[in-house]
Formats: structure tokens, sequence, C-alpha cells
């Protein structure tokens, strides 16, 4: 059983309906303002059915959000060419960067479509679509039977270029730590946190203090920050990757500050500087 949900909208020139997959994926359309007058609408290979079809088979639930237990929905806007070629795909509304670039790989990854015409010429077109990602318990149960490792998970382009491929339950087994190292046969460790998940799970349940403002506006999720660990274990470089609150963004830059050092990287049997992505989660108390 395939994990996925989406909510998929389609703009009018599209289709006017939308679809509610049992396993938790659905479509409807996005109105992107373009003008209908003497267009004929751009059409998916065999048509409403198929596309839905498509979008069901190939948009993963990220099975570290179904673990986390993170619902959101995203808004892609892209542009059916003259030859009927998916291009210029962005988001123009996310809420996690996993599910954000399994958006977009999919979109992607669309065959040609009949294109858009105009008094009997092809032309080119924005399209929409929103998918919302919600969890069931079909879900849940799915990850918690297989884990966060499972083949079914896609390689995830991140915004700097480097690819997250091959993920083992070493480098993210729960709901924080995610390497986010380009995947090399030569690399036989990833960095970790010392003494593993576990270790890290507990040291941000310990030292975490919620923020106040974060606790009055009832905001949860994660804060996500890419860090550079040194071939000693020293954590050097920090940076932002997604932006949670300000506060809870705070909050976790001096968490990640106050780290011990890392057990760091191994590329050909050597100890190496690697970047990592670090999921920070906020989850407001019951």
């Amino acid at each position: 059983m395939r994990y996925k949900t989406i909510i998929l909208a389609l703009t009018l020139l599209f289709f006017c309906t939308g679809i509610a997959a049992k396993d938790g994926i659905t479509v409807r359309p996005i109105q992107t303002g373009i003008a209908t007058g003497n267009i004929v609408a751009p059409q998916f290979p065999g048509g409403e059915e198929s596309l839905y079809a498509f979008l069901k088979e190939n948009i993963i639930y990220p099975p570290l959000l179904v673990k986390i237990e993170m619902e959101g929905d995203i808004n892609i806007l892209f542009t059916i060419n003259k030859e009927g070629v998916v291009k210029n795909a962005e988001i123009a509304k996310g809420f996690d960067p996993l599910a954000d670039n399994e958006v977009l790989r999919v979109v992607k990854a669309m065959p040609r479509w009949t294109p858009a015409s105009k008094n009997g010429e092809t032309i080119d077109i924005q399209q929409g679509l929103n998918v919302t990602f919600t969890l069931n318990d079909e879900l849940k149960e799915w990850v918690k039977k297989n884990g966060v490792n499972t083949a079914a998970t896609p390689p995830i382009k991140y915004p700097s270029g480097v690819e997250v491929d091959n993920i083992t339950n070493d480098s993210i087994n729960s709901n924080t730590s995610v390497s986010a190292v380009e995947s090399d046969p030569s690399l036989n460790r990833y960095p970790e946190f010392p003494g593993g998940q576990e270790a890290l799970d507990t040291y941000l349940q310990t030292n975490m203090k919620y923020p106040k403002r974060a606790l009055q506006y009832g905001i949860e999720g994660r804060a996500i920050y890419n860090l550079l660990i040194e071939p000693d274990g020293e954590i050097s470089k920090i940076w932002v990757f997604k932006s949670l609150f300000p506060d809870c963004d705070q909050e976790a830059f001096y968490l990640i500050k106050k780290m011990p050092k890392w057990t760091p990287g191994l590329k050909d049997g050597k100890p190496v500087a690697m970047q990592v992505m670090l999921p920070i989660p906020f989850v407001l108390p019951k």
C-alpha cells in the first residue's frame, strides 16, 4: 500500500471537479487568472481521470512527515508550453521542503500534454495545482510497520542542488536528523549526534524551552537547519533551511549551538566535513 495524500486543485481551464482519494490524496482547481475566451484548455494524456491516476500513483507522502504527524497543503504553478511540455514549475505556497520537493518532482515528470490553443494556434498557458497532505490511520500504520526507511521514498532535490538519496535508518530513523550529503559510494558513515538518534531526541526534549509566544499563538511544526560537521565533529556552520516562527527559529539555533561535538562522517575511512539537515520539532504540549 503506498502512503500518499493529495488534494489536487486544477485551474478552471482544466476541470471543474475535484477528487478525494481514500488513501489521503485529494485534488481541486486553482484559479490562475487567465482569460478563457476562445481558448481550448490543455489536456493530460487520457484526460482528467488519467491525470488523477498519475498523481495518485506517483506522489508519495514523505514517511518522515507521517512519523512526526505533519499535514499541510501546497500550491504549485507550472506552464504547459506550445509543445505540451511542463515548464517553469514552482511552489507558490509550500508547507515543508520534503513535501514541496515531492510535488515538484512529480509535476516535472508529467508526460507531454495536448497543448492549449487559441483560434487554432497552440499557446503557452499557466496551470495550477493545490496538493493537500492529510494523515489517516492507514498511513500511520504503514509507517509504523515499515519505518521511514523505504525503497518507495524517492530522491529529493533541495534548492542547493544537493540530492538526498539511499537514506538509511542510520541517517534518518526518527523525527529529527536528515542527512543532506550527496550520495557517494565512498561515504562510509554520515555524521551522527553522540549516542545516536535516541540521545539526540533526549537532548532536544531535555533542553528545549518552548517559546512563550509560540505557545500563545498555538504554533508547532519544524524549524529546519543545515549544519556543517567538521572532521573533528565540531559544528562550524549553521544556517536556516526552513523557518518556522522567529522565536522557534531562535530557540532551535541556541539548541544547536549548545550541542556537543558530533561523531564525524567518514569517506574512504577518513573523517571529512559533511553537511547534514537537522529538523528541530516543536510539538505543543497536550
